[in-house]
């Protein structure tokens, strides 16, 4: 039995129908050649079944204290319905990527189920090409995007074989006694142990708020509000794209830049132009909220240890490379404030009353009076996580295409998220149907911005030629005859 921390319950308090909190990854996978003698449906089934005791994501579930006077529990489950969490479906012909998206989209929406593990897995058959895809959706509460990669490792392989070699069952954890007395028990010693804490926890959160306010620049302008910025629906779009890492590491480089801040400036192009198109492009700079990961140095705690910058896309600038150089500085300005902000929120606090003031909040949100009076810390979400550079393999298949998927909220109706796998950058783009329709031609946007990016590099800074061999003539290249030694 473990207590859910403050970030980790402020996942689950603030979900709603139209705002689930729940991330997830899609795979596009190359079965094996040959004829197999299994299905890769059974065979990953199998897969989970002897793995699924290696990652308490997976085999714990929630336990509410009673009259839910505080943050519920995490307690370990033996309770594990595998022909509910792994599930099998399969496109129309022609199983193209827009059908998979749309699929995606439909299966991201609704909410998981409370009263099992908050997880599912979908294997998705009937692609083109005869591959096979998995949508894997788990809950927010209590995983940042480190703690879900290594969660998903679970069921990864670093060769084809390793499936068959690894075949032995993971044993489960024990499960814990989830009876209400021992529940009330374990909520009392968690509240009087934060508690004691508290007068720590307040004087860490005045210092940050005191840093933030001091470092913050009177010239910053106001979060403009878009089209996209406005209270969502439960209706999903999806979108993907691929860009080459080793190209946009190279192109990063020749613009005395990062990747994280080329594909902001990528991202904020893409919007500019989808804005412009319908004018509907601000006069200000838009913002994105950056998440950046708050663990030391080998930390794999299962829980969120991230906290966000707000970062200016400078989206009146066309040119791109004047664009990348004013996202770069305003990047750098605001992860100076990253600490601050990570202190502005404790690690844990007495949470007595908060499912209901945090519950209260989430409804609030969803009206559009007091949504549209609310400042916006930021326009959209854009996140970035290195993945594994090598191909990984699951039941066998290997790993073609590894796609993140997140979350959009009131007043945030467009999110996102990257990642690099194998040398590729992957992009999920997910936004509210009502809001951004048409999330596939953004996607379309954001490459031909990369393009546009990659070219004014090229010609203001072209990759050296390497010098032609000097042309050497026939009469140099004769030896040359002095004149006769006397003897």
């Amino acid at each position: 039995m473990k207590p859910i921390k403050l970030l980790d319950a402020a996942f689950l308090h603030a979900e709603t129908p139209a705002t689930p909190m729940h991330v997830g990854a899609l795979f596009l996978l190359d079965p094996p050649a040959g004829r197999p003698r299994k299905p890769f449906y059974r065979r990953f089934r199998e897969t989970v079944a002897r793995r699924l005791g290696a990652s308490e994501v997976f085999t714990r579930k929630l336990a509410t204290l009673p009259f839910g006077l505080a943050n519920p529990m995490w307690v370990t489950t033996a309770d594990i319905d595998l022909d509910y969490h792994v599930r099998r479906s399969v496109l129309p012909r022609p199983g193209n990527r827009r059908q998979l998206e749309n699929r995606v989209a439909h299966l991201h929406e609704p909410l998981l189920d409370r009263s099992r593990p908050l997880w599912e897995l979908h294997v998705i058959e009937g692609l083109e090409g005869g591959q096979v895809a998995l949508y894997v959706k788990i809950h927010h509460a209590g995983l940042d995007g480190l703690s879900a990669q290594l969660a998903l490792q679970v069921f990864a392989d670093t060769a084809p074989g390793a499936a068959r070699a690894t075949a032995r069952q993971v044993p489960w954890p024990e499960p814990d006694d989830g009876s209400p007395a021992r529940l009330l028990a374990a909520g009392v010693l968690h509240q009087l142990d934060e508690l004691r804490r508290l007068p720590q926890r307040l004087v860490q959160v005045a210092g940050a708020a005191t840093r933030l306010a001091r470092a913050r620049d009177a010239r910053t302008p106001a979060t403009p509000r878009t089209v996209l910025n406005q209270v969502v629906s439960g209706r999903r779009r999806l979108a993907t794209a691929e860009i080459p890492l080793d190209e946009a590491r190279r192109v990063a480089q020749l613009a005395d830049s990062t990747v994280n801040d080329l594909m902001l400036c990528v991202t904020a192009g893409a919007l500019r132009r989808w804005l412009l198109q319908r004018g509907l492009l601000p006069a200000q700079p838009l913002f994105a909220g950056v998440p950046v990961s708050a663990r030391a140095q080998g930390d794999t705690e299962q829980a969120i240890q991230v906290t966000f910058i707000s970062v200016a896309l400078h989206t009146g600038i066309a040119d791109p490379l004047e664009r990348l150089a004013a996202i770069h500085l305003s990047s750098d300005v605001a992860k100076q404030s990253a600490g601050a902000w990570k202190s502005l929120i404790p690690e844990d606090m007495p949470s007595l009353g908060l499912p209901w003031l945090l519950g209260g909040a989430a409804w609030l949100a969803s009206h559009p009076d007091v949504a549209d009076r609310v400042p916006l810390p930021f326009n959209l979400v854009v996140s970035n996580v290195p993945g594994p550079p090598a191909p990984i393999y699951i039941a066998g298949a290997r790993v073609m295409t590894y796609l993140p998927i997140s979350i959009v909220y009131h007043g945030v109706g467009l999110n996102v998220s990257l990642y690099s796998y194998d040398g590729k950058l992957f992009v999920g783009i997910v936004s509210c149907a009502d809001l951004m329709p048409d999330a596939d031609p953004f996607a379309r946007l954001l490459e031909k911005e990369f393009e546009a990016l990659r070219t004014a590099v090229s010609v203001k800074r072209p990759a050296r030629q390497p010098k032609p061999p000097r042309r050497v003539s026939r009469a140099s290249s004769a030896p040359r005859r002095g004149k006769p030694r006397p003897r």
